[in-house]
């Protein structure tokens, strides 16, 4: 779950597709401090973090 200001960045910028998924696994570094932090268990587990 992100921002509507973060999301609409990224679609913008082209870094989500037209159903609002994800392009890249990178795609959370774009993310303000607010989103990052709201997301963090899942950017972990994404990143595969043994936290």
């Amino acid at each position: 779950m992100i921002c509507d200001a973060c999301f609409s960045m990224l679609r913008d910028e082209a870094k989500v597709d037209q159903n609002g998924r994800a392009v890249s696994d990178s795609i959370a570094e774009d993310f303000c401090p607010n989103c990052f932090d709201r997301n963090k268990i899942l950017i972990d587990d994404l990143a595969g973090s043994t936290e």
